[in-house]
């Protein structure tokens, strides 16, 4: 059965194909973010086709694709398998994203005065407060980069909602969830609400201030975490 309840697109002509090959790429994503695939496992065209309801030509794609972005390894005449990052890679990923992720609580910020723009991200940030409720890290690591997709949107910059939805962003951004919160919990969503507050607020300086000061804050608990 499929993982992905959503069918694959229909149709021979090459557009229909491209689809097929991110249909492809968004499950296999969709799969680690869900926890149906982990760092390290193997992951099998023939499978792959059966299970997506596609043949096996845009798997054999897709499977390129997310190599080309860092998601899988292709190894010689056995396939492909998720890629295992370091704590050291994932504190690269997290101050890259950091600055993108500036750029959006920023522009986002001098957008509130909308009220559609203050009730999308209020929706948003409740999904982070259900999350924390029921203490599941993936599911908090989820809402967190789901909150972001939202504020990237509403900061009508193009170029940085498509960078963020890139595919190893989102592959990344789960695998961060192995190493946070945490025994940080509190702390963490403490640091969120005063974050979403300066951003309702509309003051853009002290939401990049209040989103830099708890990310540079993460990677010092990253950090100590690792050499402990």
């Amino acid at each position: 059965m499929s993982i992905n309840p959503v069918k694959p697109p229909s149709g021979a002509n090459e557009e229909a194909a491209a689809s097929l090959v991110s249909f492809v790429v968004d499950a296999i994503i969709d799969g680690v973010m869900k926890g149906h695939y982990a760092p390290g496992q193997r992951l099998i065209a023939a499978d792959l086709a059966e299970e997506f309801n596609v043949s096996r030509a845009p798997v054999r794609e897709a499977l390129h694709m997310l190599a080309g972005e860092g998601v899988v390894e292709l190894i010689a005449n056995r396939g492909a398998r998720i890629r295992r990052l370091s704590v050291g890679e994932l504190i690269d990923f997290l101050e890259f994203t950091e600055a993108i992720c500036a750029l959006g609580v920023r522009l986002a910020t001098g957008r509130m005065s909308e009220v559609d723009s203050c009730y999308t991200a209020n929706q948003a940030f409740q999904r982070i407060e259900d999350a924390y409720t029921r203490r599941h890290n993936r599911d908090f690591v989820e809402a967190l980069y789901r909150y972001h997709i939202e504020l990237n949107r509403l900061s009508g910059n193009q170029y940085l909602e498509f960078f963020y939805r890139r595919p190893y962003i989102r592959f990344y951004t789960i695998l961060l969830a192995d190493l946070t919160p945490g025994e940080h919990w509190e702390q963490y969503i403490l640091n969120y609400r005063m974050i979403h507050d300066m951003i309702l607020s509309g003051d853009a300086h002290s939401s990049v201030i209040s989103f830099v000061g708890h990310i540079r804050w993460v990677l010092r608990n990253m950090r100590n975490d690792d050499s402990a």
